[in-house]
């Protein structure tokens, strides 16, 4: 999913269509967060069918409250601490088994390469970026993505993980000093 603007462009207006009933206002929401929440979904059950059980169950109950949507302040929080509280409920019902393989989580470098040994260098680079990612521990990765592919704050990722923001900090500054690590022969070949 390549979407230049992370956040829908005017999203507390399409809260308040959806909370209407406007059907077309809720597939925008549904389009918007489906591809991020299925991720975040996997990060906990890393089972596919469980994922798009709970986020499936998330906008059912979206939809089915929609007339209370307007009073949600930070509806990003909400809709992530929902699946969230959606994956821990089906992990102790043991619907799932936690010991699935981890999902790849895709990330990439977008930079106009000029030659065919920049293209070359760029690539080797995104790769050791993707194993530095991958490398993180669960919860690191977690909140990296939601930092920097989903773009929310640190106070909103720890909103919707349900921890303090001190950890959240720890988290990115973890992911930050392993990426950094990673990358440095690229930097110094410069």
């Amino acid at each position: 999913m390549m979407n230049s603007k992370r956040r829908i462009e005017n999203e507390c207006q399409t809260l308040k269509e959806v909370a209407k009933g406007d059907s077309r206002a809720f597939r925008t929401l549904y389009m918007h967060y489906y591809d991020r929440l299925f991720q975040f979904a996997m990060l906990f059950l890393r089972s596919e069918t469980g994922a798009e059980d709970v986020v499936a169950d998330v906008f059912f109950n979206i939809w089915k409250d929609r007339t209370t949507l307007t009073g949600i302040p930070n509806f990003q929080a909400y809709i992530y601490q929902a699946v969230r509280y959606g994956c821990l409920n089906v992990l102790k019902s043991g619907y799932v088994s936690k010991r699935s393989d981890l999902p790849e989580i895709e990330m990439q470098v977008t930079i106009a390469p000029d030659s065919p040994l920049d293209e070359l260098a760029y690539k080797e680079l995104s790769d050791a970026v993707q194993q530095a990612v991958n490398a993180l521990p669960e919860r690191c990765r977690m909140v990296f993505k939601m930092s920097r592919e989903d773009e929310m704050s640190q106070q909103e990722i720890a909103d919707a993980l349900g921890v303090q923001l001190c950890t959240v900090q720890r988290q990115t500054l973890l992911a930050k000093a392993k990426i950094k690590q990673a990358i440095e022969p690229f930097l110094e070949k410069k």
